[in-house]
């Protein structure tokens, strides 16, 4: 018997919420969690709204934990007793140490459950949440769209350098705002999507009416007939992509075989005056490398635009930052108003699934 199953589901299962949905979308989702017969503890660290922290805590137990430190949720499993549950949004460092911790059955309720209003789970170590009897949920493909939108944005922005005249314009300065910005156009634009899922899909739908060009780098399982169907053209290797595109936008999740799957020898064989574009997962492309070819004259990288970094929910720090050349958005790729109901949406259905099995 597994440690999550050592003891009994109570018959008013608990969950602790670690980040409930933004704005008019938590109201709804706590709401759905207790329709289904859980019992919400709501951390409200990241909820900003004092109309909606005063509901929130008049409706459901409330706490205020840091949800980006393991110990902090530890800590919250071992004051209150455990929890049947963990729902959360952003990515919280469930490692295999806390997910020891968080089903010892000495500590009251064990983990049974962890639901993620998102796709990405590279921050939870699924190994020992296997071996230690957690069930983990997430919501695929529910936020795609909205990704899909942001990623055309960032290459909008990088191409037409809005963000750049923007901070000239703001600073007084008209001929800064005009000159030493080169324009180029999305349209007969060649661009490469590194990956084949949901989210890229979307991309390559969207770039379909600007008249770019499209080439995709799938997974193994991505044929050049599956290619045809987006419609784009099939590349078998990242260096022909790389070498051959304007526009490289990655799309893959963050894994032991992506990890650094872009260095400093990828970046090189980038054209000049190229654009990447990473609304995926920062491990695939490290900052670091990603400034450094942006320094080397060398290197044909001209611009970078990214959604993710090594460093979230914490005080902001990436060598990305002091170099001009960049566009940098704070992980809200799947942020959407749409999006998020979709999510949690999504979720809700997935928890109904979990505890009527």
């Amino acid at each position: 018997m597994t440690p999550a199953e050592s003891r009994p589901c109570p018959a008013q299962p608990r969950v602790l919420v670690i980040d409930p949905a933004p704005g008019e979308s938590a109201i709804p989702e706590l709401a759905g969690l207790a329709e289904l017969g859980l019992t919400p503890t709501v951390n409200l660290r990241r909820v900003t709204d004092q109309n909606l922290r005063s509901e929130i805590s008049r409706r459901w137990h409330s706490i205020d934990i840091d949800g980006f430190r393991a110990d902090d949720i530890v800590a919250a499993f071992e004051n209150h007793g455990g929890y049947d549950a963990l729902k959360c949004r952003a990515g919280i460092p469930l490692t295999r140490g806390a997910f020891e911790r968080l089903t010892a059955s000495t500590r009251g309720q064990p983990l049974r459950m962890v639901a993620k209003a998102a796709s990405g789970l590279d921050s939870f170590d699924l190994d020992a949440a296997a071996e230690r009897g957690v069930t983990v949920l997430s919501t695929p493909g529910a936020n795609a769209g909205a990704v899909a939108e942001l990623t055309i944005g960032l290459m909008l922005d990088a191409l037409r350098g809005v963000a750049r005249r923007d901070a000239a314009l703001r600073a007084g300065d008209w001929r800064a705002a005009i000159d030493g910005i080169p324009v180029r156009s999305l349209a007969d634009s060649r661009v490469g999507l590194i990956g084949s899922g949901a989210i890229a899909r979307e991309v390559a739908a969207r770039l379909a009416p600007f008249g770019a060009e499209v080439w995709v780098l799938g997974s193994p399982r991505f044929t050049a007939r599956d290619a045809e169907h987006w419609p784009a053209r099939w590349t078998g290797t990242l260096r022909e992509l790389m070498t051959g595109c304007d526009i490289v936008s990655v799309h893959v999740p963050s894994t032991a075989a992506t990890a650094g799957l872009i260095g400093a020898r990828e970046l090189r064989w980038m054209k000049p005056s190229s654009i990447l574009v990473n609304t995926a997962r920062a491990q695939v492309v490290p900052e670091d490398a990603l400034d450094a070819a942006l320094r080397d004259p060398e290197c044909g990288l001209g611009h970078v635009a990214v959604d993710v970094f090594a460093t979230e929910g914490t005080r902001f720090t990436s060598p990305l930052a002091s170099n001009p050349h960049t566009t940098l958005s704070p992980h809200v790729g799947g942020m959407t108003v749409q999006a998020m109901k979709a999510s949690s949406a999504q979720l809700l259905t997935e928890i109904s699934r979990f505890y009527a099995s």
